[in-house]
């Protein structure tokens, strides 16, 4: 059980679209107005997790890749818009606003990290399923939600610094598209 624990945090901490994503909306929009798309991806891919084991085994395989096309073409697109985001002018654009719980929930079908994480994490570890979804239910909220702290926290030196601002927003971008390359 504590090796899934292990997994289960380095999974969670590291950078992926989610985190990538969540940072993002930390800077842009505050912790906040972020909160939907915390618990969004928080409850959201633990639904992913429980539903991995029973259902994910027995989705076609022609399926899976049309979800992964999928999930490089919604991917591809958020880093674009990440990568163009503009904090420093202080002014949230007319219509703009953070991904909502359904939003950041059903991203996670289409999201390969997540997928990859489900599906290793049942295969690869002699757990039962509830015990390893209730240590992502614990362990994988209190990772995802730093990173939207930390965006929070940089908002305000990014709005003084906008050369800074950029690179921080095209490395976020950038982690979200290298994450296709391992999926």
């Amino acid at each position: 059980m504590l090796e899934f624990g292990i997994f289960a945090f380095v999974t969670s901490i590291t950078p992926g679209p989610n985190n990538s994503m969540l940072m993002a909306s930390g800077i842009r929009f505050g912790i906040k107005r972020s909160l939907p798309h915390f618990f969004g991806i928080w409850l959201g891919f633990n639904f992913l997790f429980f539903l991995g084991g029973n259902l994910l085994s027995y989705i076609p395989e022609v399926v899976f890749e049309y979800l992964q096309y999928a999930g490089y073409v919604v991917i591809t697109y958020i880093a674009y818009k990440i990568a163009l985001t503009k904090t420093s002018d202080k002014k949230i654009q007319e219509g703009e606003k953070p991904f909502t719980f359904i939003q950041a929930a059903l991203f996670q079908w289409v999201n390969p990290k997540g997928v990859v994480m489900a599906v290793s994490g049942l295969t690869a570890f002699e757990i039962g399923h509830l015990q390893a979804n209730l240590i992502y239910l614990l362990v994988g909220g209190p990772c995802v939600i730093l990173w939207l702290l930390l965006g929070e926290r940089l908002q305000n030196f990014l709005l003084q610094n906008s050369k800074l601002e950029r690179i921080v927003y095209v490395v976020l971008a950038l982690s979200m598209v290298s994450s296709l390359l391992l999926a």
